[in-house]
C-alpha cells in the first residue's frame, strides 16, 4: 500500500471564500490556481508549497483550522492501519474519503491518490525587499508527554522521528523532512489541539508588517518570534530563517 503526507487544507469559517483564497494566497506567497474548485463556492486550489505540498482553502461550518491529509491508493486499508495506531473514524463523505480523529485529538483526512506532479510552485523572485515562505506545519498537542504523540504521527505520516526534544525543555519534537520540505513539528501546549503554520522571513519587522497590510493582527511576541492571527481566524507564526534548512526557496518581496 502506498500512502504520502499530501499536504494541508486551511479550513476558513469566518469570511467569503473569496477573502480567505486572496489572503492565503498573498501570505504564503502562493498563487490562486483554482479558485472555485468544484464550482459550489466551498473549496479553491493554491500553488503546490515547498516539498510538493498540496494546499487548499476550504469554507466551513466548524471552527477555522489547518487539517493534514493523508494520500493513500487504498483508502479503506489505511483508515483500518490508522485505526490500529489508535485513530477513530469521524465521517465518509461522499463515501469518498475518511474523516478521521487522531489520538492527539486532531481531524485529518485520508483521500484518494492523486496522480499529478509533486514539484512545488516557483517562488516568487521579483523584487528587491525582503523575504519569506512558508517554512513549517506545528501539530500542537495538549499532552502532558510529547512521546506517544510522536509516535503516533511519524507512523501515521511515514516519517522517522528525528527529534524527541529538540530544545531541551520537553515541548518539541522533529519529524523527518527532506530539504526542500517545511518542517514537521510537534509541540506540547496548553491550549487545545490544533496545526498551526510558521512563515519564515529575513525582515521580521517587514514580513509582519505586510502581512498586516492583508488583514492580519499580531496576537503576541514570544522569544523569539510573532503569534498572528489571520482575518480567517487562524494563529500562525512569523520566525526568523531556520539555519537546519540552508537554501531553502523564499519569496522575494517588492
Amino acid at each position: 500500500m502506498t500512502r504520502r503526507l499530501a499536504g494541508f487544507l486551511i479550513d476558513c469559517h469566518d469570511g467569503t471564500l473569496e477573502q480567505a483564497r486572496t489572503f492565503w494566497s498573498g501570505a504564503l506567497g502562493l498563487p490562486i490556481v483554482d479558485p472555485d474548485e468544484g464550482g459550489d463556492g466551498r473549496y479553491a486550489v493554491l500553488g503546490t508549497a515547498a516539498g510538493g505540498w498540496h494546499v487548499e482553502v476550504q469554507r466551513v461550518e466548524h471552527p477555522s483550522r489547518l487539517h493534514l491529509d493523508i494520500e493513500t491508493d487504498d483508502v479503506e486499508a489505511e483508515a483500518v492501519r490508522l485505526e490500529a495506531l489508535g485513530a477513530t473514524r469521524v465521517a465518509n463523505p461522499r463515501g469518498r474519503l475518511w474523516v478521521m480523529q487522531a489520538p492527539t485529538g486532531h481531524r485529518f483526512c485520508v483521500v484518494r491518490w492523486r496522480e499529478r506532479e509533486m514539484a512545488a510552485t516557483p517562488v516568487r523572485t521579483a523584487g528587491t525587499g525582503h523575504r519569506s515562505a512558508l517554512i513549517a506545519l506545528v501539530i500542537d498537542c495538549r499532552v502532558d508527554d510529547l512521546g506517544p504523540a510522536l509516535a503516533f504521527w511519524s507512523q501515521a505520516l511515514a516519517r522517522e522521528i528525528e527529534k524527541v526534544d529538540d530544545d531541551g525543555d520537553g515541548r518539541y519534537g522533529v519529524l523527518r523532512t527532506a530539504a526542500d520540505e517545511p518542517f514537521l513539528l510537534l509541540q506540547r501546549v496548553d491550549h487545545d489541539p490544533r496545526v498551526h503554520l510558521d512563515i519564515q522571513t529575513d525582515d521580521f519587522d517587514a514580513e509582519v508588517a505586510r502581512l498586516e497590510a492583508l488583514g492580519a493582527t499580531r496576537v503576541a511576541f514570544v522569544k523569539r518570534w510573532w503569534v498572528m492571527q489571520a482575518p480567517t481566524g487562524h494563529r500562525f507564526c512569523v520566525v526568523r530563517p531556520q539555519p537546519q534548512k540552508p537554501g531553502f526557496a523564499m519569496n522575494q518581496w517588492p
